[in-house]
């Protein structure tokens, strides 16, 4: 909330003022003035908040009490590579999987950036 926080301080209130005068109103100046505006914090929010999505350990450690919970309800990615790692001790599976994750992590943030292109707009 801080960082749109501070992308909303980072809009002209010159914009807002200039929209108003040829009278749009608040809807169409959320639409055409601050939504535009905010895409690159949007898109940054969004690429740190599918990574952190892939990182998601600790809830489930907790859940399941370091196991996966029943029949593996909570058995998530990360943890399962915990349980490989540091439980069976096998740290060449484990370091194995991590680097898939950083490759699926990777992918997705690949096709973020791409996907970028279309909809987030850089004042120039």
């Amino acid at each position: 909330m801080i960082i749109f926080l501070a992308g909303l301080k980072q809009i002209p209130e010159t914009l807002y003022e200039a929209a108003a005068i040829d009278g749009a109103g608040p809807f169409r100046r959320f639409w055409n003035i601050t939504l535009p505006s905010l895409t690159p914090i949007i898109f940054f929010n969004l690429v740190m908040q599918i990574i952190n999505a892939f990182q998601a350990f600790t809830p489930a450690y907790i859940v399941g009490g370091g196991q996966g919970g029943a029949i593996d309800s909570t058995l998530f990615y990360t943890l399962y590579l915990y349980i490989k790692a540091f439980t069976e001790f096998k740290m060449g599976y484990a370091s194995a999987l991590a680097w898939v994750l950083l490759v699926i992590c990777g992918v997705f943030t690949w096709l973020l950036f791409l996907s970028s292109r279309k909809w987030v707009h850089y004042e120039s």
